[in-house]
């Protein structure tokens, strides 16, 4: 699927750091180079059939002919992600070295890990292009460098860092889960993945290095904490149902376990108003549809 960004009316490009709650996204490219620097946490991109790992401190580059997708964010992934108009790569991609960011698809996958001080001024040069309310001029002088010394940063990295080919399968079911609002449930995923559901568990756990359970539930929980925040006045139990999770207690279970802290903890934390959700709900008590 082709993607129109919204860039800046003048601007060469844009820059802005992302973070959880990551939306639903489904597999995409767009006309501009974009380059990813992962702050914190961990995730992995999908290219068709090929996973590739993003740890902290990795940088990958994104060509415009590169379908891709983030999944398995964790619950404390960052990233910075800065995007250019083909007009600036073009200017400044005249040496050699660079010449490669101009290829609509290079047919390879670039992804380094990036030395720490190098991650730092980046990090310095990427909140300068950041911002709406830059001057023009300066925002565009400031993504110039952005690419010129993104770049510069990868070519000093250290090798390439590992990607493995997946199952088609395997691609499909984490394409699924990740551009849907509410995660489909196992057997229509496997159904629609062409294999049994235990065949597909089992080759989703062995390449992705997480269960498809936990990946669906990780994706509920992004959607809860989506819907939380928008200021629509869910209460947590609403939200949870909402998001897919089929009782209060599988909600607090996964809840805690990813997030390392219970609901009510975070509901503060973010300032919500209290919502009478229960404090205690046995293993077995339904709420909403069951899973």
């Amino acid at each position: 699927m082709k993607e129109k960004l919204k860039i800046r009316p003048g601007a060469e490009g844009s820059a802005w750091m992302a973070g959880q709650p990551m939306p639903p996204r489904a597999p995409h490219h767009h006309d501009e180079l974009e380059v990813n620097l992962v702050l914190t946490g961990k995730a992995s991109y999908l290219f068709g059939t090929r996973r590739v790992p993003l740890p902290a401190g990795s940088m990958i580059w994104l060509f415009p002919k590169q379908e891709h997708v983030l999944i398995d964010c964790s619950h404390d992934f960052s990233m910075w992600v800065v995007v250019f108009k083909p007009g600036l790569v073009e200017r400044r991609t005249g040496p050699a070295e660079r010449q490669v960011l101009r290829s609509r698809d290079p047919g390879d996958i670039f992804c380094r890990q990036i030395e720490a001080r190098r991650a730092d001024l980046l990090n310095q040069i990427y909140e300068s292009a950041s911002g709406e309310d830059r001057d023009l001029e300066f925002l565009n002088a400031a993504l110039d460098y952005a690419l010129v010394a993104s770049w510069d940063a990868y070519q000093f990295a250290s090798e390439p860092l590992p990607r493995t080919d997946v199952h088609p399968a395997v691609a499909k079911a984490a394409r699924l889960i990740a551009e849907s609002d509410a995660p489909p449930p196992l057997g229509k995923l496997a159904r629609e993945a062409g294999l049994s559901a235990a065949r597909l568990s089992r080759l989703f756990k062995r390449q992705t290095g997480t269960s498809l359970t936990a990946f669906r539930q990780r994706k509920c929980l992004e959607r809860f904490l989506r819907l939380y925040r928008t200021g629509a006045r869910y209460t947590l139990i609403e939200a949870a149902l909402l998001a897919g999770f089929g009782s209060y207690a599988q909600f607090h279970r996964v809840f805690c376990r990813v997030m390392g802290m219970n609901p009510a903890a975070y509901r503060k934390r973010v300032g919500a108003p209290a919502d009478g959700a229960p404090a205690e709900v046995g293993k077995g008590q339904m709420i909403g549809l069951a899973r």
